[in-house]
C-alpha cells in the first residue's frame, strides 16, 4: 500500500514565542507596551524589528509560492514561516524596534509604541510572530463594562437565565442555629459556583451605582436602558433585605459551606485568611437542590456575626438610598441605620479591614443626609485609619498595617479598602466639622499610590502593583521576599507558604488596584495615575507571560475557567496568576482544572468594571 507524502515545510520555532498586548486595545493616548516572550531565547538578537498594521492584513514573507495558489489566493498554510518582505505589499503603519531586556522574570523583549494615537483595528508583525489584533479607540474600554453587566445578569440566582441555567435555589434556605427555614431565594451566585457570600456580592451594587453615576446617557444611547442597572440593583437587594435579622444582624451568606471534615479548622481561629472570609469553606451545599421549600435539601444560612458583611451592608443600603424613588429609597435608608446600630453595640477586634468598613458605612450614612453620626468619633476613626499607614524612611511606605503594626496589611478580596475609604473621606471633606482632615487623607492616598504601588511596581517588567508587604516574612528559607525595607519582605504575588497553605490568584488586587488609581486620577487631578491604571488592565487582557487574556469573553487564548457546576459561564474573570516561591507568575494553562489560578469570580470583574469606567474621563 502507498503512502501520501507529508510535504508540509518544517513548523518555525515561532509557536513557541508568543507576541503579548492588550488584546482588547487601548485608548488613543494609554500607555502601550509591546512583549516578546521568546520560550528559547537563545540565537535572538537583542533587538528584533516590529511593523504595526491593518488587522488582517498580513505582511509578505519570503516563502516559494506553490503550485495550485496564486498572489490573491495563496496558500492557506504555516503562515508565519519565512522572513518579512519589506517594500512589498501595504507599507507599515508604525515601526519601532523590541530590546531585549533582563528582568526578574527573566529575558524578554519590549518596545513601547505609546506614540502611536490613530483609531483603528490593528496587529504587529515580526520576523517570528504576529500579535493578537487589537483596537485604538476613545471607548475601548466600555467592552469590559459590557461584559460585566453580562456576567452579572447570568450569575443571577433564584431565577431561570437564559442559555445559562434552569430556575434554582428556590428554596433557600435553612437557619444553621436550629434548622428554621428563612426565605432566601434570589440574589447572585458569587464565583464558579453556587454560593453567596454576602462579603463580595454586596459591591456588586456599589458597581452598578457607579457605572449609573457616571454612564447613564451613555448606556443609553449604546442600547442599554439606565433603568437595567437599577432593576439589576433591585435584584441584588431584593435578597439581601432578606439577609437582616429583626435585631439587625445581616447574615453572613448561604451555601458558604462547613469546616472539611477532619481539617481541624475552626471558625473563630481559621475562617479569616488575608482578611477574606471563608476559605476552608468546603462544598458541602454548593450544589443543586429541588426548589421545594421544606424538602430536607435546602441550603443553609450563616448566622454568624461578620463585621465586615455588617458595615458593608450599611455602606451599599446607604449608598443605593440616593438612587432610588421613595418608598424603596426610605427603606434602604432604615435598614442601614438599622444594621449601624447594631453594628456600634457589637465591637469588632479593630482589625484594619474592619475599621475601614465601619468608617465607609459611616460615611455613606452622612452622604445621605443622617443627621444622627457622631462625627468626632467619624473623625477619630479616620485618623486612627491614617495612622496605620507606614511612614518608612527607606524603603517602600504608604501601605497600611493591622493594629499596633502587628503585620502588613494584606487582602485576597479588598487589598485597597483603606485606600478608597479615606478618598471618600476625601469626597466628602465639606460635610466634616474638621475639614483639614479630608487634606489628611487626600495626602495618605497620595502617599498610597505614589510610595507603596507605584514605587513597587517598578520591580516587574509589567509594572504590577504588590500584593503585600510582610512585616515578619515566612518560611524565608522556601520563598522569595524582595526587600520592602527596615527588614519587611513585599511580593507581588502571596506567598505560597503560608498558615492554611492557601495559594489564590491576585486578579482581584491589581483590579481593585486599577480601580483606585483610575478613580483617584479623576478625583485628586492626578493624570499620571491614569496610565499605571490601563497597564494593570492590559495585564489581565492578555499583555503578561503567556499573552491569554483572562476574560472569557474578551481577547484570545483564554485558559479554561474553573466553574464547578456550569463549566463555562458567559463574560466571566478568571481569579488570575499565583507566584511561584520565587514570586514569578503561575497560570494554569492544561486542563487539569484548578480554582487557585482559573475560578471565575465576581470581585476582579466588579473593580475591572469600575476601572474601566472613571478611566473614561
Amino acid at each position: 500500500m502507498s503512502r501520501a507524502v507529508d510535504a508540509r515545510p518544517k513548523v518555525h520555532r515561532c509557536m513557541d514565542i508568543q507576541l503579548s498586548l492588550s488584546h482588547l486595545g487601548y485608548l488613543p493616548e494609554s500607555p502601550k507596551i509591546l512583549t516578546l516572550l521568546p520560550g528559547d531565547a537563545s540565537g535572538l538578537p537583542d533587538g528584533i524589528p516590529f511593523y504595526l498594521r491593518q488587522n488582517c492584513l498580513r505582511m509578505p514573507r519570503s516563502v516559494k509560492r506553490e503550485d495550485g495558489f496564486s498572489a490573491r489566493f495563496p496558500a492557506p498554510y504555516d503562515l508565519l514561516q519565512g522572513k518579512l518582505v519589506l517594500g512589498e505589499g501595504t507599507a507599515p503603519l508604525y515601526t519601532g524596534e523590541l530590546r531585549r531586556i533582563s528582568s526578574r522574570w527573566g529575558s524578554m523583549w519590549q518596545a513601547d509604541f505609546s506614540r502611536f494615537h490613530t483609531p483603528g483595528s490593528y496587529q504587529i508583525e515580526t520576523d517570528l510572530q504576529i500579535s493578537p489584533p487589537f483596537a485604538i479607540h476613545d471607548r475601548v474600554y466600555d467592552r469590559i463594562i459590557a461584559g460585566y453587566l453580562t456576567f452579572l445578569r447570568a450569575q443571577r440566582c433564584g431565577c431561570a437565565v437564559f442559555g445559562v441555567h434552569d430556575a434554582c435555589h428556590l428554596d433557600d434556605g435553612i437557619l444553621d442555629t436550629d434548622g428554621s427555614p428563612l426565605p432566601a431565594a434570589g440574589g447572585w451566585h458569587d464565583a464558579g459556583d453556587f454560593r453567596k457570600w454576602l462579603a463580595f456580592t454586596l459591591y456588586h451594587i456599589d458597581a452598578l451605582l457607579t457605572l449609573r453615576e457616571r454612564l447613564g446617557e451613555d448606556l443609553e444611547r449604546g442600547g442599554i436602558p439606565a433603568d437595567l442597572l437599577l432593576d439589576e440593583v433591585s435584584w441584588g437587594n431584593a435578597y439581601f433585605h432578606r439577609m437582616i435579622d429583626p435585631r439587625g444582624q445581616v447574615y453572613e451568606d448561604v451555601a458558604g459551606g462547613s469546616s472539611p471534615e477532619g481539617s481541624g479548622f475552626s471558625y473563630e481561629n481559621d475562617w479569616w485568611f488575608e482578611n477574606h472570609p471563608g476559605c476552608y469553606g468546603d462544598a458541602s451545599d454548593n450544589r443543586w437542590t429541588d426548589n421545594v421549600p421544606r424538602s430536607g435539601d435546602e441550603r443553609r444560612i450563616r448566622t454568624m456575626y461578620n463585621p465586615l458583611v455588617q458595615w458593608a451592608f450599611v455602606h451599599v443600603q446607604a449608598r443605593v438610598s440616593r438612587h432610588l424613588q421613595s418608598p424603596e429609597a426610605e427603606r434602604c435608608l432604615q435598614l442601614a441605620r438599622k444594621a449601624a446600630a447594631f453594628g456600634r453595640k457589637h465591637a469588632h477586634d479593630n482589625r484594619t479591614l474592619f475599621l475601614a468598613a465601619e468608617l465607609r458605612g459611616n460615611l455613606e450614612l452622612l452622604a445621605a443626609g443622617d443627621t444622627s453620626l457622631d462625627l468626632p468619633a467619624l473623625i477619630a476613626s479616620a485618623r486612627e485609619l491614617m495612622r496605620r499607614q507606614a511612614k518608612a524612611p527607606e524603603g517602600l511606605s504608604g501601605y497600611f498595617t493591622e493594629a499596633d503594626s502587628s503585620d502588613g496589611f494584606r487582602s485576597i478580596a479588598f487589598a485597597a479598602d483603606p485606600a478608597f475609604t479615606l478618598l471618600r473621606i476625601w469626597e466628602l471633606g465639606s460635610m466634616l466639622p474638621d475639614t483639614s482632615v479630608a487634606e489628611q487623607a487626600r495626602q495618605a492616598v497620595f502617599d498610597y499610590i505614589e510610595n507603596y504601588l507605584l514605587a513597587d511596581c517598578r520591580s516587574n517588567p509589567f509594572s504590577l502593583t504588590p500584593y503585600g508587604v510582610y512585616l515578619d516574612p515566612p518560611h524565608r528559607h522556601r520563598q522569595l521576599f524582595r526587600d520592602a525595607g527596615n527588614g519587611r519582605g513585599v511580593r507581588t504575588f502571596m506567598a505560597p507558604f503560608n498558615s492554611q497553605g492557601i495559594v489564590h490568584g491576585t486578579n482581584s488586587v491589581l483590579m481593585s488596584h486599577a480601580h483606585l488609581l483610575a478613580r483617584a486620577a479623576a478625583l485628586l487631578s492626578e493624570a499620571a495615575w491614569r496610565g499605571p491604571a490601563e497597564r494593570l488592565l492590559h495585564w489581565c487582557l492578555g499583555h503578561n507571560t503567556l499573552n491569554r487574556s483572562l476574560f472569557s469573553g474578551i481577547g484570545y487564548r483564554q485558559p479554561v475557567g474553573y466553574s464547578f457546576r456550569i463549566p463555562q459561564l458567559p463574560e466571566a474573570m478568571v481569579v488570575g496568576f499565583i507566584g511561584r516561591p520565587d514570586d514569578s507568575p503561575y497560570l494554569e494553562e492544561s486542563t487539569a482544572i484548578e480554582w487557585n489560578t482559573l475560578e471565575y469570580w465576581s470581585i476582579p470583574f466588579l473593580q475591572a468594571a469600575q476601572a474601566a469606567c472613571w478611566l473614561r474621563g
